[in-house]
């Protein structure tokens, strides 16, 4: 049990001091209290705490923020590299402001208001991933009993707005194919096969199988730090993905190709960079298929804008049309769950209201050889 002595400080001030047992049984203290009542309610808690598990030394929760957010990184082992340079972001900027923080000393009320200043200055999709690596840090801290509980839980974050997927229309993708020219063939793959633009930039002959018209999707690059690295494809497996004919005769090995070339280099032989890819011809097929045209600037000058990651919502879109069913669109897409896949496009299939209703009427009108009487007995 702990115990509550009285003490004078240097300047003659009354204060209370109570001393106490950790759950380990090392001997320690917490002074200062103004009143003895405070000292019991400290001495009260501190008991209730240690029966419940939920005891928090104090001196544990007096590391900083700063120092604990790069613990949890360097104790992230299984980061793709592009995360990690992610984290790394949020780390050098949101969290380096408060690095000075106890941990100890970060209350909901705290979380709230660095919410709000970070919303101020930026996007409300920027402050769902920094206040979302914060809640992974005190997490961990919660995990290493520095903390009895996360204050990012509970609080509330600004609204993303949902941003409108756009899709080709196969006589587009058509056009769009047509305007790349010598890019033609990667068009069509990225337009009918729901790659990943590091997927289909990291693609090797080696990974094609136009016999059996697959692709095997086994690796993804990312450009981080101004270098390429190669790994896993986002869901962290790989998976074969099927070929339409079409676009198999198409891809025709260049002359002296081997097997570990890539398939869509650059023009120096190596990755592809998007930046690269979106200066020296995208921006111009896009403009010339005349794809989603808007005015922009005083003079209303009509500019052409479609992304090449929205190829991918093409080929989900075409694939949903030639009848795939969610599971075949989650392999061909690579997520992790048919969940993600159907909240992203299960609103391409339609309603089946009228269908269900007309089932059931015939259910419940079919001739089952009993008689049924609905009037009364």
């Amino acid at each position: 049990m702990a115990t509550i002595e009285k003490y004078e400080t240097t300047s003659g001030s009354t204060r209370y001091r109570v001393r106490y047992r950790t759950p380990d049984r090392r001997q320690t203290d917490k002074r200062g209290f103004r009143t003895k009542r405070d000292a019991e309610a400290f001495a009260n808690q501190l008991e209730v705490d240690k029966r419940r598990g939920s005891f928090v030394a104090p001196a544990a929760g007096r590391v900083k923020l700063g120092q604990y957010a790069n613990e949890w990184l360097e104790s992230k082992h299984n980061l793709k590299p592009s995360t990690r340079a992610r984290y790394q972001v949020v780390l050098d900027t949101t969290i380096a402001k408060h690095s000075d923080v106890a941990l100890g000393d970060i209350t909901r009320q705290l979380v709230r208001e660095w919410v709000a200043d970070l919303s101020a200055e930026r996007s409300p999709a920027t402050v769902h991933k920094a206040i979302g690596v914060l809640r992974q840090v005190l997490a961990m801290a919660v995990a290493d009993n520095r903390l009895v509980l996360n204050p990012v839980d509970g609080v509330e974050l600004p609204s993303v707005a949902a941003i409108e997927q756009r899709f080709l229309t196969l006589e587009q993708l058509h056009m769009l194919a047509d305007a790349a020219g010598p890019h033609r063939p990667l068009v069509y793959v990225l337009g009918t096969c729901g790659l990943r633009f590091g997927e289909v930039a990291e693609l090797r002959w080696r990974d094609l199988d136009l016999k059996k018209r697959q692709i095997r999707v086994a690796r993804s690059v990312a450009l981080v730090d101004n270098k390429f690295v190669i790994g896993t494809p986002k869901a962290g497996k790989g998976r074969t993905v099927s070929l339409p004919a079409f676009v198999a005769d198409l891809l025709l090995p260049r002359n002296g190709s081997a097997a570990d070339d890539l398939v869509f280099p650059d023009s120096e032989g190596g990755h592809m960079r998007g930046s690269n890819v979106r200066r020296r011809w995208w921006s111009q097929a896009v403009a010339e298929a005349h794809l989603y045209p808007r005015k922009q600037g005083a003079d209303s000058a009509v500019i052409y804008d479609f992304k090449i990651h929205e190829l991918r919502h093409t080929a989900a879109s075409l694939a949903i049309q030639a009848g795939a069913n969610i599971k075949s669109l989650q392999n061909m897409l690579g997520h992790e769950n048919a969940a993600l896949t159907l909240d992203r496009y299960g609103h391409l299939y339609g309603s089946d209201v009228e269908a269900v209703g007309v089932a059931m009427n015939a259910l419940l009108t079919r001739d089952c050889g009993q008689s049924v009487g609905t009037d009364a007995a």
